[in-house]
């Protein structure tokens, strides 16, 4: 689990499971949390942003800095994944309003200074597309090496794709911003990329009784009501397409093992790679390509995950939402 003295940055573009996601972090290391930066992906910019904010309040810590970033990806566009995360981004759930904050600090400036405030302690999670993390590394290229760890949820390494039967959605929305990051980041010195992809994120999923038997948990705590209204109706609609696509309803917690995982790193085994990024095939653009036995003759830059304890990961999630259920202040710190 972190140390005390570390501090966390999450980068989302938050649709369902992102949004999961914050809401783990917040129960996990509220305290920890220096601020989230937003980046188009599974919705535009202005959607992400509005989600992450309207999450966090929901949460209780809507007091949490909010950065916006990317509104386009440094590749070629492409599409999103509003037919996964319904057209708001959050399926079928509807929240409040978040507020406007008076001023807005853009993500590349506030990852970098974040870094540099706080070098070798920073812990970087990036959960949606790499464009944000891209910029950040061109504007200051000795960012993986002010950062402690860099954990994103990204990329297909043994397992096939899930938007093509390469691609993991992430890296290919953003495939060049993909590449220069896993270029920057693991030599000299710097930390590797710890790549959360489709082998181990497919084998961490909820179902409706899993649903249920949270809300047991969670009936008559301070929050339980409106965080279970929020998960049900969020999930229900990525169940829906789950149902039409393999014939069963469960959501694969992408994102919120990324967040555990720069968590508890002891959740995942990972194994040494090099790892590059097709931007230019016409029908591999977007996969991550690992060389796992030193064939291209470069440094390993990843440790990419291969395994990990499911249960442990799921009970972490539950527990913790029960914890948030009793309001601000009654997580872990």
């Amino acid at each position: 689990m972190p140390q005390q003295n570390e501090a966390l940055l999450i980068d989302v573009d938050t649709g369902i499971d992102d949004a999961l996601a914050l809401l783990l972090a917040c129960a996990e290391a509220p305290a920890r949390i220096l601020g989230v930066s937003t980046v188009v992906g599974n919705v535009g910019l202005a959607a992400a942003t509005r989600n992450t904010r309207a999450v966090l309040a929901l949460a209780g810590y809507g007091h949490i800095p909010i950065w916006p970033g990317a509104g386009g990806p440094v590749s070629v566009a492409v599409r999103d994944a509003s037919e996964v995360h319904g057209e708001s981004g959050l399926g079928h759930a509807t929240l409040p309003e978040p507020e406007e904050p008076s001023r807005v600090v853009h993500a590349v400036d506030a990852i970098v200074a974040a870094a540099n405030a706080n070098a070798g302690r920073l812990i970087l999670v990036a959960t949606g597309p790499l464009t944000n993390i891209a910029l950040a590394v061109m504007r200051e290229p000795e960012l993986p090496r002010l950062i402690k760890r860099f954990v994103i949820m990204g990329g297909a390494y043994g397992d096939p794709g899930n938007v093509t039967p390469s691609a993991e959605f992430n890296i290919w929305h953003d495939p060049e911003a993909a590449r220069i990051v896993f270029g920057a980041f693991g030599g000299g010195g710097g930390a590797p990329v710890e790549a959360i992809g489709l082998d181990v994120t497919r084998k961490t999923i909820i179902d409706e009784g899993d649903l249920a038997a949270l809300a047991v948990r969670m009936s008559g705590k301070p929050l339980g009501a409106t965080l279970m209204r929020f998960i049900e109706d969020s999930s229900r609609h990525y169940f829906e397409l789950m149902e039409k696509w393999h014939g069963r309803r469960f959501v694969t917690m992408h994102d919120p093992l990324a967040l555990a995982v720069a968590l508890d790193p002891t959740l995942v085994e990972t194994r040494r790679a090099t790892v590059d990024v097709e931007t230019s095939g016409r029908l591999a653009a977007g996969a991550t390509i690992a060389d796992w036995r030193g064939q291209w003759g470069r440094p390993a830059n990843a440790e990419v995950a291969v395994a990990v304890d499911a249960e442990r990961f799921r009970k972490m999630f539950f527990d913790a939402i029960t914890r948030l259920a009793d309001g601000p202040g009654q997580g872990k710190g």
